[in-house]
């Protein structure tokens, strides 16, 4: 039976923190209507398509991607996938719906870039955060380190991340145009997640993230 240290409970909390902040980041992207992630905004398209809640949708395609990367590299799967699976998707759902319970507006053009810029912030830390706890990572943020793995290093996980982020925008924009939500869901948060994203995770893991987590567990 696996041991609960103190250590291993901090890395378990970094991951809830950490991936509740990525479901809020994507909520918030949907309510700025200026372009969601890649993923998010793949995902959105679908299951607007297919009629199927967000949430839902993005559990099965995560299921989906995750039988790829058992195959292939299993050791990124852990607690951390399991808990990004099923909360983010829903995290988001429920942080639209707190908005509309609030009586929140998005209808500015000021606040929509003022969300739009706190998402990308919040996602990018976010996935930082529970990649640094090291405890399994998103079948999507693992596929691209599956690429990297695969080609030894010849295609690095920031320049891997691009091309699947590519990859999913036009996936994105094949499946909202059958419905005409495709700016909403690609738009200026999208250009600027595909390219930026992976640079600013491991960023953000270098200079805060990774620190953070191995100072306190030395301190534990």
């Amino acid at each position: 039976m696996m041991r609960l240290t103190k250590g291993r409970l901090l890395r378990m909390l970094a991951v809830v923190i950490g991936i509740l902040m990525v479901g809020i980041a994507v909520g918030l992207f949907k309510l700025a209507e200026m372009g969601a992630d890649p993923f998010t905004a793949m995902n959105t398209g679908i299951s607007g398509l297919m009629g199927i809640p967000f949430g839902t949708l993005q559990l099965i395609v995560n299921a989906v991607i995750l039988m790829l990367v058992f195959l292939f590299k299993r050791k990124f799967i852990g607690f951390g996938t399991i808990f990004n699976m099923v909360f983010v998707g829903y995290t988001a759902d429920f942080t639209m719906w707190l908005t509309v319970q609030f009586g929140v507006s998005f209808s500015g053009i000021p606040v929509r870039i003022l969300t739009l810029a706190a998402a990308a912030l919040l996602i990018c830390l976010g996935d930082a955060l529970y990649l640094s706890a090291d405890m399994g990572m998103s079948p999507y943020d693992a596929a691209g380190y599956v690429a990297e793995a695969l080609t030894k290093g010849r295609v690095p996980f920031r320049f891997a991340r691009i091309l699947l982020d590519i990859l999913c925008v036009g996936i994105a924009f094949l499946t909202g145009i059958q419905r005409g939500i495709q700016w909403k869901i690609i738009g200026i948060g999208t250009i600027l997640l595909t390219f930026c994203t992976g640079p600013l995770i491991q960023f953000f893991r270098v200079r805060w993230s990774d620190p953070l987590l191995e100072k306190s567990v030395r301190e534990k």
